[in-house]
């Protein structure tokens, strides 16, 4: 650092020196966009800053000796006095999500911190709460959540091609995730359409690793549980020799190297025969 940065900052120290380390401190608490606030261990608000008056609604004369409570919907679970119990213990809440009502009697969705005040005695007189207003990354969060939920409902379909057949095409990259909403669709809706037989496809399955063939062997299972026949298609030779090599015990288990041929099996077990006409009349 060079000298004139020492200067600098020494310059800065002795200004805060000259302000008084409490007012410094209460500035940068009044220039929060936080709301920022301090109440008694009976829940009545000391003190409030300037980003509790635009958070909230309320100016500071119109907070001040209120009880917090005042913030909670009405109807909503009361969290406070478990926190200020908590505080009463010297715990610390961080990161606490819950609802609050502004001043206009519009809930909205916050982030709060919660802390003991110490006198200098280090006994607990009170409690320091910094809340932020996380509706808008709440909301975005849960439409982000949503769309990954429609985005795995989409490439994880499960189709009914006949009567008592279903077809649940593997595609791309199975993790547990995806592996889960799978199973947890293709047994659905096997109960939902009472099907005999269920076509397992590992066709747009790029590889097979022994996770992907867990998840295989998992959903088998759980297929012939709900008293269906399970026949797994798509098998080729890599997969075939993949799978081998990872000690996958497929002995049990009707493979097929195509759908095609898969759903020939199927028309067996369903006791169908496909007829074709030459429209001759």
């Amino acid at each position: 650092m060079s000298n004139k940065g020492r200067l600098n900052g020494k310059a800065v120290v002795n200004g805060i020196e000259g302000l008084g380390m409490q007012a410094f401190l209460a500035a940068i608490v009044e220039s929060s966009d936080d709301a920022i606030y301090g109440k008694s261990l009976e829940g009545v608000i000391l003190s409030w800053n300037h980003g509790a008056e635009k958070m909230y609604g309320y100016t500071a004369s119109e907070a001040l000796g209120r009880p917090v409570g005042m913030l909670v919907p009405a109807g909503s679970p009361d969290e406070v006095p478990q926190i200020l119990e908590r505080v009463k213990r010297g715990e610390r809440v961080d990161h606490f999500e819950t609802v609050r009502v502004r001043k206009s009697g519009e809930p909205f969705d916050v982030s709060i911190n919660v802390s003991p005040i110490r006198d200098g005695s280090a006994k607990i007189v009170g409690a320091s709460t910094v809340a932020r207003d996380i509706t808008e990354p709440k909301r975005l969060r849960e439409a982000l959540t949503q769309r990954a939920k429609e985005i795995l409902e989409v490439s994880t379909p499960v189709l009914q091609v006949w009567e008592g057949m279903v077809v649940a095409p593997f595609i791309g990259t199975l993790d547990t995730q995806r592996a889960q909403q799978f199973m947890e669709r293709l047994l659905d809706r096997i109960v939902e359409t009472n099907s005999s037989v269920a076509l397992l496809d590992v066709t747009g399955v790029p590889a097979i690793d022994t996770r992907t063939a867990q998840h295989l062997i998992e959903t088998i299972t759980s297929v012939r549980l709900l008293g269906a026949q399970a026949v797994l298609t798509g098998v080729r030779p890599a997969i075939a020799q993949t799978l081998a090599h990872l000690g996958i015990n497929l002995a049990d288990v009707v493979t097929r190297s195509s759908l095609a041929a898969g759903l020939r099996v199927a028309l067996d077990a369903l006791n169908l025969k496909i007829s074709s006409q030459d429209g001759a009349a």
